[in-house]
């Protein structure tokens, strides 16, 4: 520019034509630019405060009718790894329910009511698929899945056979679904806050076994967004839990090579499982809150019980009864924050086994120190304000990593029931199984065959 204005000055150019000149130049670096000039109430300028929300797309796909539009409105969510979308306050709206199937004669369909921080990669008929990448942002939503009712066996989650590469966990074979032998998504969708709020509190006020009682389950390493779902859709159902299920899906990779990623990815995911808890808190008709977290969803747990500054701390008791089912955590670090569990709920009860091969597993890329959920020649971990069971005696199949006992086994189910619909303690007032023994380090129980 100085240039310019000397050059003007050598050539003695006049002002008026010094003026025109520099007009002209002023436009035509407009014109080039990536900001032409536009009047502002042009309909073709997309401003900042014109672009939608997370929220308006959410409720967009609510109402999406075809497979066009639906995969058009998710092209147009924030790629995975944008910066995160704030949840909006909380107003709980009546709406009206999504429409769904209550079952057939072939199969129950289960309702699952979902809050994850995974991507997603898809779309199709079903609804959005899932995968393992770290989304940033809370995302809300409700599965519907399917539970044969002529193969469904109490404390199982019947899938098609496969033949997988271990480590890597890929997939050479599968088999084909089918709904009247295996557990299936009929459908899923995202839903916004409101809606997702309204939906829960319409299960809860429908409620009559558990009522005004909502349950949350967590899940742990190695498990797919869809696994989840089916676990949480067995327990709810052979719990005969008729208050709503909710499930937190953090972006667990799915594969045993995964182990580090996947324990770094439940520790992000404190601050959208705060997020989601909240909601959960907050739904009408809801009273009671218990939780169950299992293997590595403990450890976003325990991540979030003893980080500062959280919504789940301002709440005190806030949880009824906390399960913790195998655990992977450190036992010693758990003995030094067990005050941050037993303060937040009003009953903390440990299932841990000494033949879990996940545990054995963990343990042995930590130099053998303990994890919370094995059981050690001195029995399991026992803390105060924790009743620690035992089960290592029903966790003996060959072939099984032994590490989902506590939803696989009856005994153990009609137990978690029994605790989510009394809170009785201690363990042998609720099962005649369960016996007292005292330990080296105090009072714990056992689970006998």
């Amino acid at each position: 520019m100085k240039l310019f204005l000397r050059t003007l000055h050598r050539r003695g150019a006049r002002p008026v034509a010094f003026l025109v000149l520099l007009a002209a130049v002023g436009i035509l670096s407009l014109i080039l630019s990536d900001h032409p000039l536009v009047r502002p109430d042009d309909p073709a300028v997309i401003t900042e405060e014109t672009t939608p929300s997370y929220e308006d797309l959410i409720k967009a796909l609510e109402q999406a009718t075809t497979d066009e539009e639906r995969d058009r409105i998710l092209s147009e969510l924030p790629p995975t790894g944008a910066s995160p979308v704030p949840t909006p306050p909380f107003e709980p709206v009546i709406v009206e329910e999504m429409a769904a199937a209550e079952g057939t004669e072939d199969y129950w369909v289960q309702k699952v009511l979902f809050g994850t921080d995974r991507n997603v990669e898809t779309t199709d008929v079903v609804g959005p698929k899932f995968g393992h990448d770290r989304a940033r942002r809370l995302a809300l939503g409700m599965v519907e899945v399917t539970i044969p009712k002529n193969a469904h066996e109490r404390g199982q989650v019947e899938r098609p056979g496969m033949i997988k590469i271990p480590l890597v966990d890929i997939v050479i074979w599968r088999g084909k679904e089918d709904v009247e032998k295996h557990f299936t998504v009929l459908g899923s969708r995202l839903l916004s806050p409101e809606n997702f709020s309204a939906m829960a509190a319409d299960i809860a006020f429908s409620s009559e076994r558990y009522r005004n009682t909502a349950f949350v389950y967590i899940h742990g390493f190695n498990t797919s967004f869809d696994a989840a779902m089916f676990r949480a859709a067995q327990l709810a159902h052979d719990l005969d839990f008729d208050g709503p299920a909710f499930a937190y899906s953090w972006p667990s990779v799915g594969a045993l090579a995964d182990y580090t990623t996947d324990m770094d990815s439940a520790e992000i995911a404190v601050k959208y499982l705060d997020e989601f808890l909240d909601i959960v808190f907050q739904t009408e008709g809801v009273e009671k809150v218990h939780l169950l977290a299992h293997s590595m969803g403990n450890a976003a747990l325990a991540e979030l019980l003893t980080r500062s500054g959280t919504k789940l701390s301002d709440r005190g008791k806030a949880i009824d009864q906390m399960v913790l089912a195998a655990p992977d955590l450190d036992a010693q670090k758990f003995e030094e924050i067990a005050e941050h569990f037993t303060k937040a709920a009003q009953g903390v009860t440990l299932y841990a086994s000494g033949t879990d091969r996940a545990l054995l597993l963990s343990q042995s890329l930590r130099s053998g120190h303990i994890r919370l959920g094995d059981v050690g020649p001195g029995g399991p971990v026992v803390v105060d304000g924790m009743d620690s069971i035992d089960i290592t005696s029903v966790g003996t199949e060959l072939f099984s990593t032994n590490h989902n006992t506590y939803a696989s086994y009856p005994a153990l189910v009609d137990d978690l029931g029994k605790l989510f619909l009394s809170g009785q303690r201690p363990p042998t007032a609720r099962a005649p199984e369960i016996m007292k023994v005292s330990g080296q380090s105090g009072v714990y129980w056992r689970l006998s065959e």
